[in-house]
């Protein structure tokens, strides 16, 4: 049982610290084929807004004749872009992600959904006609997938934060420094039809350090780990007297060496 301690992760909090953040990055002019920029120039300051408009037979790829963006750290809020003014703008297919097609025959997106979600009605494609899109396809969560793990006291998950997960995905909850999961437990859980299993729970626990206890009458061979309310025996030097080491409030409490028909 307190091999399982051993192994386990645990994080440190340091409420105090403060993160560098480094300063923010300008954006390079856009390359816009097919239209110009106000105001134009070669780099533009973070939080700066350009403005740009189309050559006739084009439009900006987003709504209106006219659009704006802005420099977000070195990025643009979205890529200024001249479509044919005929073409059915960007699309935005929530919880999924498209690619486009573009021929003879006319504009089309094939939609991919997102880790935990599937098509609705098995439509994964959509037909640009009269500048608007048919029948846009729909993701859905699947029956199997799981929402966001349970959120337990004293831990977090240790990876990136997602809304849905995928049947027979797993993640690893981490307990907060002091804190451990019991032996019933497992700090890995997965994501079995819809639910998560194996939940754990972090207790206070206690280290039984032998060094701390030199020149005592019990014999400690490890150090062991105990949980909030546990009790741990161990011999003393003397035959058929033993110690017990509890747990109280992550604090480690010990009796005096007492026999079998003692109470300790």
């Amino acid at each position: 049982m307190c091999v399982s301690y051993l192994g386990f992760v645990f994080l440190i909090w340091f409420p105090g610290v403060l993160h560098a953040q480094s300063a923010a990055e300008p954006c390079p002019a856009p390359v816009l084929n097919g239209g110009y920029l106000v105001p134009e120039q070669d780099t533009y300051p973070d939080k700066t807004a350009v403005t740009y408009a189309c050559d006739k037979g084009l439009k900006p790829a987003v709504e209106g004749w006219w659009a704006t963006s802005t420099c977000q750290n070195g990025r643009w809020s979205h890529e200024p872009q001249c479509i044919d003014e005929n073409y059915c703008l960007p699309p935005t297919i929530t919880n999924g992600k498209y690619t486009e097609n573009r021929d003879d025959e006319g504009q089309t997106i094939d939609i991919t959904c997102n880790e935990g979600y599937e098509v609705k009605d098995s439509l994964i494609t959509a037909t640009c006609i009269n500048q608007a899109w048919s029948s846009l396809p729909v993701c859905e969560r699947r029956n199997n997938a799981c929402l966001e793990p349970p959120q337990i006291p004293d831990a977090v998950i240790l990876g990136r934060y997602q809304e849905v997960f995928a049947a027979n995905s797993r993640v690893r909850y981490g307990c907060k420094t002091g804190y451990a999961t019991n032996a019933g437990n497992t700090k890995t859980v997965t994501c079995s039809s819809g639910q998560w299993k194996g939940v754990p729970t972090c207790h206070k626990f206690c280290v039984i350090d032998p060094d701390l206890f030199k020149g005592h009458n019990f014999e400690l061979p490890a150090k062991e780990y105990i949980l909030e309310g546990q009790k741990k025996s161990f011999p003393c030097i003397w035959e058929g007297y033993t110690a017990v080491f509890m747990c109280t409030d992550g604090r480690l409490s010990a009796t005096r060496c007492c026999s079998r028909q003692e109470s300790c």
